[in-house]
């Protein structure tokens, strides 16, 4: 059996003393796999070198042999003078050899080979074909430029551009690698598809060297069974020749299989911390308003039935008119959701408590310091041993945290926060112009602060993880898009082992059902990455990799946290927009918006008017007296002389029009000719009644299109957004973000929408 052949090289290795295999071993292994490699002879360091070229002489026919030192210590032999090339004499041959065995220590053997004649600096001839573990997503599997190129390429190109990257777990056919290998520039070199180049490799080549990679990386991996799993497998270069891809060299790393894997709470677990129908809390004070308290207090005024809310307190009869109980096996019912804010050195003792209790099914741990700190592992790894045990008697039983801020769920009205309602505007209650939204974020400030600053958003779910002891933010997304939700907002920093895999196949499930998936993944540099690890004890993992997978699966990964909440605020707002093309209308009184708007347009196709929407605009345009200073044009410059009506009028031409899928208006609301400030004032402005908002605001809903509205002033008009915003607009104070916002949304949501298709 193969599988059989292959271990016995990484037993050979392992007894040896080395976790690698050196280039003999890996041709002998591709050899198995029936893939190409140039005529080769291999002889032990034992042997000398005249009958190492005596044999090369006549086993290698190419006029060119290239030798080479075989070493698992060296594994990159051309940096270390380790490879000659000579023609086919045995003199030449021998004379290399014997310089090898006499400069070269702890050497396996030497290495022949035929030279294949091909222009190594030719983009296409020679590729870097790779596979590595990935904790996070399962092996890896990397094609790009190879030899001399790669890492030159590699700088000069974006990073997602240079190499491109697939779960192995997710080629599951020839069909899904032939698809994979379609977004790889490089081979478009080797089929011959770029002006100026040839066909180089048949079709099919490359897919026969990916299978063989991906059986490998599927039957030698941590988690398959195998006694071994491989680390890292590369061939650089893949050289093209004669229509036929061949490996001109092999590195191996390998490693003994650990047998690792993940406790995984039950989907059912995860329900009952959604959707509680009872709450307890541990940890309250009755002499102060302390951290366990105020959570008491906030998920009574969030609306929860008091009669089913429990707090855990010995020698106290009630708490701010929620009754007591001395231990949590006391409360009259099961708890869902159990709220333990205690001091981190007590958190093992009452989650012991309450796995023991049978009445628990879900815990979110408010305490931190369990992983996050250094010397803080042995109280994380108590409370593991906790829930794995608590798991054996209650499948149910599973815990978000530690280190968690809470919990806000709108349809239980539940809001475990911690922060005072005198320093926040708690995401409670509903937004009438919001599409249903979900908010898991590994870190509590994250959404805290996003919500802050977007008061006019409020979640279905808002949930902070913490760091992830049990519950993860990917067992949370898993739960979360089977429930009626059209936008998932994702804030990750480091995925436990497989949940990268897993949330691939989470985000290609919520896509087919038409729920659009944002997603912000902290940890992109090593300074990033060391500040998640001090955070929450996450492992942070490759950012390229895992934002070029997550796109895959359909996800929009965001740049920035101003790009996040842009566009969380633009999804939650029209995440159900069906558009049908990128064309967009843009409208403003100020010319330097209109030219701006125009600047900042990439993907949106700024199409011109079509005759009847002219006419009717310049109607509009003669009523308002304009029309002598104004031409009907896309972006549309209205002059500061346009008043409310005749805006309102050219909005709605603009929208009802089926050419245009959105529409941009920013008005600068300094100008007399509108109403931009409330009634009452001193001043004629009356924003509440004559505004063009409150005439044009029913169109956001009758033709369900993203209308975003720009408010470029300052403070004065603060009052002017919220008007916009609780009418149903999406309000930007800059319109060159807001176009930017605009082009992301539609290119998203079109690629969703061919996606349901």
């Amino acid at each position: 059996m193969i599988q059989d052949k292959i271990e016995n090289f990484f037993k050979k290795a392992q007894d040896e003393g080395s976790n690698s295999l050196n280039e003999y071993e890996v041709y002998e292994i591709f050899s198995l796999l029936g893939l190409n490699l140039p005529e080769y002879h291999f002889s032990p360091s034992s042997q000398s070198a005249q009958s190492f070229a005596s044999a090369a002489f006549e086993k290698i026919s190419s006029q060119k042999i290239v030798i080479k030192i075989v070493s698992r210590k060296t594994l990159h032999k051309t940096e270390s003078g380790g490879v000659k090339i000579v023609y086919k004499d045995k003199t030449a041959i021998e004379k290399a050899a014997s310089e090898f065995l006499s400069s070269f220590k702890d050497l396996d053997g030497l290495l022949a080979c035929s030279f294949l004649e091909h222009s190594p600096f030719a983009l296409g001839e020679e590729l870097l074909l790779g596979a590595r573990k990935d904790d996070a997503f399962g092996p890896i599997l990397t094609i790009g430029p190879g030899g001399t190129n790669s890492e030159g390429l590699a700088k000069a190109l974006k990073a997602e551009n240079g190499i491109k990257t697939a779960a192995v777990e997710t080629l599951i056919n020839r069909e899904s690698l032939e698809d994979f290998f379609k977004e790889s520039w490089i081979l478009d070199y080797c089929r011959g598809k770029v002006r100026g180049s040839k066909k180089i490799a048949e079709d099919g080549e490359i897919i026969k060297w990916a299978e063989a990679f991906v059986f490998l990386m599927k039957n030698f991996n941590d988690y398959c069974g195998s006694s071994y799993s491989i680390e890292e497998i590369e061939v650089n270069p893949l050289c093209a020749y004669k229509g036929k891809f061949y490996a001109l060299d092999g590195v191996l790393r390998f490693s003994k299989s650990s047998g690792k894997k993940r406790l995984r709470p039950s989907m059912q677990g995860v329900g009952a911390l959604i959707k509680p129908q009872t709450v307890a809390v541990v940890g309250v004070s009755e002499k102060k308003m302390n951290m366990a308290r105020i959570i008491l207090n906030n998920v009574a005024k969030a609306g929860f039935p008091k009669d089913k809310i429990f707090a855990i307190k010995e020698g106290v009869a009630e708490i701010d008119s929620i009754k007591c109980y001395p231990k949590i096996k006391d409360i009259p019912m099961p708890a869902d959701l159990y709220v333990v804010a205690v001091p981190s050195e007590q958190a093992a003792g009452v989650i012991e408590e309450a796995a023991q209790s049978g009445k628990v099914k879900g815990v979110v741990l408010i305490s931190g310091g369990m992983g996050e700190k250094e010397g803080s592992e042995k109280a994380a790894q108590k409370v593991n041993e906790v829930i794995a045990k608590a798991r054996e008697n209650n499948p149910l039983f599973c815990l978000s945290g530690g280190n968690s801020l809470g919990l806000v769920l709108n349809k239980s009205k539940v809001n475990t926060l911690f922060i005072p309602e005198y320093k926040m505007k708690y995401p409670i209650g509903e937004n009438p112009n919001m599409s249903p939204t979900a908010f898991v974020s590994q870190s509590g400030a994250f959404v805290i602060s996003a919500l802050s600053k977007m008061p006019q958003i409020k979640p279905l779910y808002s949930i902070t993880v913490g760091n992830q002891q049990d519950v993860t933010v990917v067992d949370y997304c898993e739960r979360l898009i089977e429930e009626d939700i059209k936008t998932l907002l994702v804030y990750i920093e480091g995925f436990k082992y497989l949940d990268g895999l897993l949330f691939l196949k989470i985000i290609e499930k919520a896509v087919k059902k038409g729920i659009n998936v944002l997603v912000y993944k902290a940890g992109r540099t090593s300074a990033g990455q060391k500040a998640v690890m001090g955070h929450t004890a996450s492992i942070a993992g490759d950012y390229i990799v895992g934002k070029s997978l997550m796109e895959k699966a359909g996800a929009l990964v965001c740049e920035d946290f101003a790009e996040f909440c842009d566009l969380s605020y633009l999804f939650s707002y029209f995440a159900q927009s069906e558009p049908k093309n990128s064309n967009v209308f843009f409208m403003s009184n100020a010319g330097f918006e209109s030219a701006g708007m125009a600047d900042s347009a990439k993907f949106s196709v700024a199409a011109e008017p079509d005759k009847n929407m002219r006419e009717a605009m310049n109607e509009i345009l003669k009523k308002g007296k304009i029309d002598s200073i104004v031409d009907v044009k896309n972006p549309l410059d209205v002059t500061p002389m346009a008043d409310d009506d005749t805006i309102a009028s050219l909005v709605f031409e603009a929208v009802k029009n089926e050419n245009y899928s959105s529409a941009v208006i920013s008005m600068v609301p300094l100008t007399a000719a509108m109403h931009t400030l409330p009634k009452g004032g001193n001043w004629p402005d009356n924003m509440e009644e004559k505004s063009f908002l409150v005439k044009a605001a029913h169109l956001v809903k009758e033709y369900k299109k993203p209308i975003l509205f720009c408010v470029a002033a300052g403070e004065l008009y603060e009052s002017y957004r919220s008007l916009a915003s609780s009418l149903g607009f999406v309000v930007f104070s800059s319109a060159d973000q807001a176009v930017k916002m605009l082009e992301k949304y539609l290119s998203y949501r079109l690629k969703i929408i061919s996606a349901k298709k």
